[in-house]
């Protein structure tokens, strides 16, 4: 079960890429913040004229997004490619647009939903672009729900007290980062097919450079695509990436590392469901509840503090291919008749629903990610890419991170050590310093 965040408790308010699988995959739908789902790029000929930067990053995500944002600011050639038609990854708030809550601000949160105090580098970004943050809902009691249905009040704190929750969603973040990066480097719907060393003698190797350079070729709407650098960064879930087509090979230790790290979220499915009242408020519960019945297994108040609208969301305890026969409409279905049986008829009439299942998402998870992790993995990779390979193929994600691998916080981690490294001249030090929330002594631009 995902673990992330007593009576009437206000809200208290404070400022403060993807890859294209070498291997097949099967037929699945993308979806994007308000938008319609669109298939993967096709594969075509060459039809797009070569690109060159410095630096080729690969990932949309927050990882590819900031540390984008950041090389360019410290003067450094950069293009972001991502597979998707959005930016964010993992990352992806949906509001209400199409539904009968359409005027609501529900800013429902389908990835990632917290962040935590002692949490520095997320503390400082929404200092920097002023966008204020919540505390989770938690006053009141939580249910239990046993095997057979039995529903029971509980008297005990909710597992997600005191964790915070950025108003407007995290979507908020990403699309405030993303509006940083240099116009036209980003470059979206480039699912990258391959990443190979070429030498002075390529015939698409610029005229008079004797050194050994990157190509990286895409897909793209409009057909292939192919970007030339000095160094690529590789900014996806660790399974995907040990997916690229990549030439000369890496090291076997390497590609193992990649393909044993799981993708936080990568198996996971969320449920939404928007109501016009906090009525399990008005009847003492904080909205948490636990379930041995499911099909949620955990559920928790979501409402955003601005008091026009109320949610309710639960991660989806089905295993992915189950949920995969069922189908959206029938997981729906189940896990509002499932809001019923805990918190009553007064769940039966949600202005809005919404489900994302990310083990359906190609540019997310592969066939091995379609396992759900029932805890948090200890994460933490340190990579060797071999010589030939050294100082030109890099690594970020949140998978990375020792101390908040799988979080928000450890994805930034990863984007910070990248610009150590490949920008000295930012004055960025790997090194993020003391734990403690707003109070880090960090170089980078948005402080």
């Amino acid at each position: 079960m995902p673990t992330s965040g007593h009576n009437d408790q206000p809200h208290r308010t404070h400022r403060l890429g993807g890859v294209l699988s070498a291997k097949p995959s099967p037929a699945v739908t993308l979806t994007g913040m308000n938008q319609s789902p669109n298939e993967p790029p096709s594969v075509s000929s060459f039809t797009n004229p070569v690109s060159r930067a410095t630096v080729v990053i690969v990932g949309g995500g927050i990882s590819g997004l900031a540390a984008t944002w950041q090389l360019q600011s410290a003067g450094v050639d950069a293009i972001l490619l991502e597979a998707r038609n959005r930016t964010g990854g993992r990352i992806l708030t949906r509001d209400n647009q199409g539904t009968s809550a359409g005027g609501m601000n529900a800013q429902c949160d389908m990835g990632p939903s917290w962040f935590w105090p002692g949490q520095p580098l997320i503390a400082r970004l929404l200092e920097k672009f002023d966008i204020p943050f919540h505390e989770q809902f938690s006053n009141g009691q939580i249910l239990f729900q046993a095997p057979d249905g039995e529903v029971q009040q509980l008297a005990q704190p909710s597992p997600m007290t005191g964790a915070l929750r950025i108003s407007g969603g995290i979507g908020h973040l990403t699309d405030r980062i993303t509006a940083q990066i240099v116009p036209d480097t980003l470059k979206l719907q480039h699912a990258v097919r391959s990443v190979r060393l070429v030498d002075s003698a390529h015939p698409d190797n610029p005229a008079g450079q004797n050194t050994t350079g990157i190509e990286i070729v895409c897909n793209t709407p409009a057909g292939s695509a192919v970007y030339h650098a000095s160094r690529v960064v590789l900014a996806t879930p660790p399974r995907l990436a040990a997916e690229v087509d990549i030439a000369p090979p890496l090291p076997e230790a390497a590609i193992k590392q990649l393909q044993q790290t799981p993708t936080w979220m990568a198996g996971h499915a969320k449920f939404f469901a928007v109501y016009e009242t906090p009525f399990w408020r008005e009847a003492g519960l904080c909205g948490t509840a636990i379930s041995h019945q499911g099909p949620l297994t955990e559920i928790h108040d979501a409402s955003p503090d601005s008091g026009n609208c109320f949610s309710l969301f639960g991660f989806v305890g089905i295993a992915p291919a189950e949920r995969a026969k069922l189908g959206p409409d029938k997981m729906i279905a189940l896990a509002k008749q499932q809001l019923i049986q805990l918190f009553g008829a007064a769940a039966s009439d949600p202005v809005g629903v919404h489900y994302q299942d990310w083990s359906q998402e190609p540019f997310t998870a592969n066939p091995s990610d379609r396992v759900p992790q029932t805890r948090h993995p200890q994460y933490g990779l340190t990579l060797d890419f071999g010589p030939q390979w050294q100082d030109k193929l890099y690594f970020i994600s949140s998978e990375t991170s020792y101390v908040n691998g799988g979080l928000i916080e450890g994805a930034l981690e990863a984007a910070r050590g990248l610009v150590s490294r490949l920008a000295p001249q930012s004055g960025v030090s790997e090194r993020v310093g003391e734990t403690k929330p707003h109070a880090a002594s960090m170089g980078w631009d948005w402080l």
